[in-house]
């Protein structure tokens, strides 16, 4: 049966509103999240922080030390939610139990079969932040490794509190006294209804910019139309769609893209356009190189004025073989009874930067759906078994190490 107290802390996350200011203006930001997050980790034995320079948007850094001896972990996730209230026609933080296959559930069952928790950030991801702080809180005391926990501000637009998180991780790896190691092994609670990501795509995002000379519409021949070599770039980059589209395919990831995402130019009917501005996103798989150089190539016949690299992320891709890897894949067939489904994702997250900071990392979450939709909602019953195989994660990793250096994750300690 699911676990009352992830249960309550996801309701209790999800009534706090964390819209994301960069996304939706006005939005609240993440602060009133991360001070309830720091309270509950400091009532529960966590060296705790607020970290990141805008004091509005403060991410979440914590720590339990271990005992000696063992590998450090990182359970990973951000705070920050997209707008609206994700709740349906059911209240925010309430928990559903209308869709449940148990005869007799109601929506007071907080403990029902199929009972769902809704509202905004409940799959995305509040519910894996509650399973993470449960799962360490509930760590053996005799722990030989550290455990961390990394809860990042502006994920779902810049990736700006990550950054930070990680840079202060570094600088308490490198302080000239009172070293706390860097982590070895990271998880990040993403919601993947409890199969496993072992790859995601990275992308980038350009503002190509093209520029002509005006002219009266009657007389197109004084000027230089910018619209007419936007065209070129557009021909340009459908043709460069289809040769990605033919590269060889990643067995989890597929193919990656490239697309127009947005077309700015022109004033009026009568003038020739001296002005106009393409949104290019391109996709990327893992191993691939920075795209910027092929796009200027492929672009370049269209001349554009200039080509500006607006954000670029890693793609990642974890060794099905490394030992967090096999440490998640067999902690959740322990907790499901069943070999997880082995996946890709085609978006991004953080485990990018995770991941090209050199830290090993795999994704793993709740059960649910909605995310970024109207009605938002996560299992009840699929955070207990989360905190079941987060708790064996943490064993196996922050065990004592082994001849090799880790727990092989294959057996519990």
């Amino acid at each position: 049966m699911p676990r009352a107290e992830v249960v309550a802390l996801t309701r209790r996350l999800v009534a706090i509103d964390a819209t994301n200011p960069s996304l939706v203006p006005g939005g609240t930001g993440e602060r009133e999240l991360a001070e309830v997050i720091v309270a509950w980790l400091d009532d529960h034995g966590f060296d705790v922080r607020l970290i990141g320079a805008d004091p509005a948007r403060p991410s979440v850094l914590a720590r339990r030390r271990g005992t000696g001896g063992g590998r450090t972990l990182l359970l990973a996730g951000h705070l920050d939610t997209v707008g609206g209230a994700g709740s349906g026609a059911a209240g925010a933080g309430g928990v559903d139990g209308s869709r449940s296959d148990a005869p007799g559930s109601s929506a007071s069952d907080a403990d029902a079969i199929g009972a769902r928790i809704v509202g905004r950030g409940a799959y995305d991801m509040a519910g894996g932040l509650a399973a993470a702080m449960v799962a360490a809180a509930e760590a053996p005391a005799d722990l030989a490794g550290d455990l961390v926990l990394a809860f990042a501000a502006d994920e779902e637009f810049g990736s700006v509190g990550m950054e930070e998180l990680l840079a202060a991780i570094d600088a308490e790896a490198e302080a000239p006294a009172d070293r706390w190691p860097r982590p070895d092994a990271a998880v990040v609670l993403e919601p993947t209804d409890l199969e496993v990501t072992l790859a995601h795509r990275g992308f980038a995002w350009y503002r190509v910019e093209y520029e002509g000379v005006a002219a009266h519409g009657s007389q197109p021949e004084l000027g230089v139309d910018a619209i007419d070599h936007a065209l070129d770039g557009l021909v340009a980059l459908r043709a460069l769609a289809t040769e990605i589209e033919a590269r060889p395919r990643h067995p989890l990831l597929g193919a990656g893209s490239v697309r127009v995402a947005t077309i700015e130019g022109g004033t009026d009917a009568a003038t020739v356009a001296d002005r106009c501005v393409l949104g290019v996103e391109r996709r990327t798989l893992p191993g691939e190189p920075d795209p910027a150089a092929e796009l200027a190539r492929v672009l370049a016949p269209s001349q554009p004025a200039r080509i500006v690299t607006l954000v670029a992320r890693p793609a990642m891709e974890a060794d099905a073989d490394s030992p967090i890897a096999r440490a998640v894949l067999a902690a959740v067939e322990r907790a499901t009874g069943a070999p997880p489904v082995r996946r890709g994702d085609p978006w991004w997250t953080d485990a990018g930067l995770i991941a090209e900071a050199g830290i090993d990392v795999v994704l793993v979450g709740a059960t649910g759906g909605g995310a970024h939709a109207d009605e938002e909602w996560v299992s009840v019953e699929s955070l207990g078994t989360l905190v079941d195989a987060l708790d064996d994660v943490i064993r196996a990793i922050c065990a004592e190490n082994d001849e090799n250096g880790w727990q092989d994750g294959r057996s519990r300690p």
